[in-house]
C-alpha cells in the first residue's frame, strides 16, 4: 500500500492531466510523465500511465466521437503498428534521459515543420480546395514517430498532434482523430507490455484509481475548451507542445 501522501499526489496529477488532455486535445500522457515519477519510481509511472491510459481515453474519444478523418486515422495507426515495438525495446534498453531529451528536440522540428508545411499548403489553391488532404500521405511518419513514442516514454500525441494542426481542422475533429489514434496506440501498447512481461499487481491497482479521476478532469476540461475559438485552439496547442518540448530537453529524466 502506498503512503497517503503519495496516493494524494497521484490523484492531483491525474485530474491534472485529464483536464489539459481534453483542454487541447491530448496531454494525459504529457503531463503524467512528467509529474509522476517526482512521486513514484520513472519506469513504474510509465507503466502505470499506459494502462492508466485506455479507460481515459474511451472516455475522450465518446466525448469528441464526431468528425474523425478515418481516412488519415488508418493511415497513422499503419505507422504506429511499425514504430511501437521498436519503442518498447527502447524503453527496456535505453536511459530514460536520452529518450526524454530526444524526445523534445523531436517534438520542436515536428513544430516547426507543421507550421511550414502550413504555410505551403496555404499558398497552394488545390489544397485550399481539399482543406489540407493532400499532406495526408504523411499522416503515416508522425504515426510511426508518435507509436515509437508510446513505446519508449509513453507519449505517442506530439507528432501527430504537429501534423494534425497542418490540416486546418476544427476543434473538434482535430480532437477526434487525435484521440482516437490515441486510444488505439493505448491499447497496442498495453497489449506489448503484458507480452514484456513488465505489468504487476501493484500497477494494475494504481490504474483503477487513477483512471477514474483523469475522467473527470477531462470532463471539466471539456467545458472551458469549448469555449475557446479555433484561431486560439491553435495557438494554446502549438505553445503547449512547444512548451513540453523545451521542458523535456532542459529536464530529461535522471
Amino acid at each position: 500500500m502506498e503512503p497517503f501522501w503519495v496516493i494524494v499526489s497521484i490523484c492531483a496529477i491525474a485530474l491534472a492531466a485529464g483536464f489539459i488532455h481534453s483542454a487541447i486535445g491530448f496531454g494525459f500522457g504529457i503531463v503524467a510523465v512528467t509529474l509522476m515519477p517526482l512521486v513514484i519510481d520513472a519506469r513504474q509511472a510509465h507503466v502505470l500511465i499506459s494502462l492508466a491510459s485506455v479507460p481515459v481515453l474511451i472516455g475522450t474519444v465518446w466525448t469528441y466521437r464526431e468528425g474523425a478523418d478515418y481516412r488519415s486515422l488508418l493511415k497513422a495507426l499503419a505507422g504506429a503498428a511499425i514504430g511501437l515495438p521498436l519503442g518498447v525495446l527502447a524503453f527496456e534498453r535505453m536511459s530514460m534521459d536520452y529518450l526524454v531529451r530526444g524526445t523534445g528536440v523531436a517534438i520542436l522540428v515536428m513544430v516547426w515543420m507543421s507550421f511550414r508545411n502550413r504555410r505551403l499548403a496555404q499558398q497552394r489553391s488545390d489544397c485550399h480546395a481539399s482543406g489540407g488532404q493532400s499532406l495526408g500521405g504523411h499522416a503515416a511518419l508522425a504515426g510511426a514517430y508518435g507509436g515509437f513514442l508510446a513505446g519508449a516514454v509513453s507519449i505517442a500525441a506530439p507528432p501527430v498532434a504537429a501534423w494534425a494542426l497542418q490540416q486546418s481542422w476544427e476543434q473538434k475533429r482535430f480532437k477526434a482523430f487525435l484521440n482516437q489514434f490515441l486510444l488505439a496506440v493505448s491499447i497496442y501498447k498495453v497489449a506489448a507490455l503484458l507480452v514484456r512481461d513488465l505489468v504487476d499487481r501493484e500497477v494494475c491497482y494504481q490504474a483503477l484509481w487513477l483512471a477514474p479521476l483523469a475522467i473527470i478532469g477531462i470532463r471539466v476540461g471539456a467545458y472551458f475548451s469549448g469555449r475557446l475559438s479555433a484561431g486560439w485552439f491553435q495557438v494554446v496547442v502549438a505553445v503547449a507542445l512547444v512548451g513540453i518540448a523545451v521542458l523535456f530537453v532542459l529536464r530529461g529524466e535522471g
